[in-house]
Formats: C-alpha cells, structure tokens, sequence
C-alpha cells in the first residue's frame, strides 16, 4: 500500500511505501484513537492474530495509517467507523513520535466518549477491555510486552498531557 510521506515537520514529499519512509528517513502518518466509556475507563482493543505487525498484542481503541490526500482527522473517523462501526466526536491531542526498525511514523492520539453500541472488526480486533488509566499503567509496567510500540508511545505522551 502506498500513503503519504512526509518529513519530520509533517510535509509532504512523495508518495510511497512505509519501506521507502525507512530506507529515505521518511515518515508516514498513523492516529490513534482513544474511547472512553462513562466510568472513564480507556477501551484497548488487542489485535488479531493476523495483523503483519503487532499481532496479539494490545493497542488503542482504534487506529490506522493516514491513507494518501487524507488528513488526520479524516482518517481517525474513518478508522473508528472501520474499525468499531460508531461515529462519535473526537478531540486531538497533538502529535507523538514512533521510530522503530519497522516503522517511522508522526501519530495523532485523538480522544472520544463511546455512549452507544459498537461492533469490533474481528479481522482487526480479536478482543477488548474497559480498564482506569492507572491500571493500564500498572499492567504496562509489569507486562510491557503485552502492548505494541505505538501504544506504549501514545500513553507516554498522554501520562505526560495530563501532568
């Protein structure tokens, strides 16, 4: 798949493949999307057993790559309504970093209430969970390899927001 490529500063370059943004010191684009339910628990879905990378292992609410002419925005509903079958509002909360041996990516975490009914994507999603924050970050300390890169940097980044 191809998607924008972008340079640190988030500006455009050429369209390509996440292996082209590695091999040129180039990034694509990915959101997160946090859902929280009325208790104010975090919904983290695990992802299925078929996903190329991360798989098994814990992420966000929702998520995907910023497809090519797309913006972040436009792609975190798109991703929520692929991903969980819901459209509801959504805030960003900024920008986050994920530069790993497989991946150099700019993130978007954008945070939402679920007040109705969902579906997961079994093909995403294999299973889910509503836990408080500070349960994630004990589990997080004790079982870090339960949750994939881009998670564990999307929690860094909002632990440090809400300081």
């Amino acid at each position: 798949m191809k998607y924008d490529l972008v340079d640190f500063q988030d500006n455009f370059i050429k369209i390509g493949t996440k292996e082209e943004a590695r091999k040129k010191k180039l990034f694509t684009r990915s959101v997160h999307i946090w859902l929280f339910n009325k208790k104010g628990e975090l919904m983290i879905c695990k992802r299925s057993a078929n996903k190329k990378t991360y798989p098994n292992q814990f992420t966000s609410s929702a998520g995907g790559h910023v497809e090519q002419r797309e913006n972040y925005k436009v792609t975190a509903k798109r991703e929520l309504e692929e991903e969980l079958g819901i459209v509801t509002s959504l805030k960003d909360l900024g920008r986050f970093d994920v530069i790993t041996p497989k991946e150099r990516a700019i993130h978007h975490l954008f945070i939402g209430k679920l007040n109705k009914n969902f579906f997961p994507d079994p093909s995403e999603i294999s299973c889910f969970d509503f836990m408080p924050i500070n349960v994630i970050k004990k589990d997080i300390t004790s079982h870090p390899r339960k949750y994939c890169k881009p998670f564990l940097e999307a929690f860094k980044y909002y632990l440090a927001l809400k300081k």
